[in-house]
């Protein structure tokens, strides 16, 4: 027993040896690798937390450096300077490729693209187009604007400068919302390298010193390095996907019409249950984005409306006003001095539009109901035919199952349970049946049926 104990032991240190043994190959391994990671669509909430565990991944591992291919519209001001702040603070040489051909590094790109250590493009791309600039319904006080507009003045040309590179254009860039291609960003000394491609990239980063802070400077050694392509996990890519304004704002007005069918419908569950699932993604994805809690409040309160519309006879008042308070609401979703971003204005009209045309529907059916004459299912049981799950006496009323229902039971005779009854008459709640006469019964009372 002992000696089994001891191999067992002995067994399990071994394994547990290999194991350790095995990890430190790989992670010698991965030391030095070149790590890439593709930033293509606007900058969120969800951007900013990818680029900060690939930061500290590529820290972890020893990588020689981190390179971001970066093509982005733009995006929210608040998660760009947790990226810039990222990127300044990384250990690990980070170096930002605005490509492929054609891409852009528009606005929040252009921030993020002016602090790595090494800025590069593709050939055919541009970068710039920074101004903080209300695309709709943004902040019309001229001093609060320049206020913005002088911070993030300010923030870039901190930025280049601490990077050597034209503070000069950067500031161009945000107050006058300057854009240049490849060609001219690195003739203007905003970018070091044009790159055809990331091969081309990793080679002519091969034996360039990079500047990590104002005491330490490191050679880049990436010719024949391992390169690591690092994915967005699942709840990054769901964080970054459901952060679009425009699919925010889908799965709010889903939320939305979902909950008013099933309170106008009491009993339809999937429209609740769909409703209320849309409604919680969509407060998920608020957290990443500068929502206006004004415009939030009025889309809320145009839910409401809608939701006692269905209880209240306001002949459409209470509709009306939900509709146009979410309409309103919808125009003002994102706050626009804290990005660039915005739901799609026709996107608003069309949703609101079907809405409306949704609640019409409905409401010309509940109205179409209302009017309809009173019906009694009673009466159209007579003549059906009941099976006896309780017998049924004549001194005592017993149970018949009818349409999948218990009904009370009334008879002249008795009859026992199993047995099949006629509805003859509808009393109340009371149904006076009779039993169903046999083949030979039948026969008895109708000698001549065969002749």
């Amino acid at each position: 027993m002992r000696t089994s104990t001891l191999l067992a032991g002995l067994l399990a240190l071994m394994l547990l040896h290999i194991a350790l043994t095995a990890l430190g190959q790989k992670t010698r391994h991965l030391a030095g690798a070149v790590h890439v990671i593709q930033v293509r669509q606007a900058i969120t909430g969800g951007t900013a937390r990818f680029i900060q565990s690939a930061i500290d991944k590529a820290t972890a591992t020893g990588a020689e450096c981190l390179i971001i291919q970066l093509d982005t519209p733009g995006g929210l001001l608040s998660s760009t300077r947790d990226i810039v702040q990222s990127i300044l603070n990384a250990k690990v040489p980070v170096v930002v490729y605005i490509s492929p051909q054609g891409a852009r590094g528009a606005s929040a790109g252009t921030m993020i693209t002016l602090a790595s250590h090494v800025a590069a493009m593709a050939p055919a791309t541009h970068i710039g187009a920074a101004h903080p600039v209300s695309l709709f319904g943004g902040n019309d006080n001229k001093i609060m604007n320049e206020k913005i507009l002088n911070d993030t003045s300010a923030y870039v040309e901190g930025i280049a400068e601490l990077r050597h590179r034209n503070a000069k254009w950067a500031i161009s860039a945000v107050r006058e919302s300057k854009s240049i291609t490849a060609g001219k960003a690195k003739a203007q000394g905003v970018i070091e390298i044009i790159a055809e491609n990331l091969d081309d990239l990793i080679e002519q980063l091969n034996g360039r010193e990079v500047r990590m802070d104002k005491d330490t400077v490191r050679t880049l050694t990436t010719a024949g390095r391992m390169v690591i392509d690092q994915e967005m996990s699942f709840s990054q890519n769901f964080l970054t996907t459901i952060s679009n304004p425009n699919l925010v704002f889908f799965l709010l007005a889903l939320g939305v019409l979902g909950l008013y069918m099933e309170f106008s419908n009491p009993g339809l569950i999937l429209p609740g249950v769909a409703g209320a699932i849309s409604l919680i993604m969509a407060l998920i994805a608020m957290q990443t984005l500068p929502i206006s809690y004004g415009a939030l409040g009025l889309i809320l309160l145009g839910v409401a409306l809608l939701v006692a519309e269905s209880f209240v006879p306001s002949f459409g008042i209470l509709g009306f006003g939900g509709l146009a308070a979410m309409l309103f609401g919808s125009l003002f979703l994102l706050d626009q001095d804290q990005t660039d971003l915005q739901v799609s204005p026709p996107m608003v009209f069309i949703t609101i539009g079907t809405i409306a045309v949704v609640i019409l529907v409905i409401g010309r059916l509940l109205l179409k109901s209302f009017n309809n004459p009173l019906q009694s299912f009673q009466s159209n049981m007579e003549g059906h035919t009941a099976v006896v799950k309780a017998s049924i006496d004549p001194r005592g009323d017993g149970m018949v199952l009818i349409n999948g229902e218990m009904w009370k039971a009334r008879a002249g005779v008795a009859i026992p349970p199993g047995e099949k009854v006629v509805v003859e008459q509808v009393d109340g709640l009371v149904l006076h049946v009779k039993a169903v006469a046999t083949d030979a019964e039948a026969e008895d009372q109708n000698p001549d049926a065969g002749g």
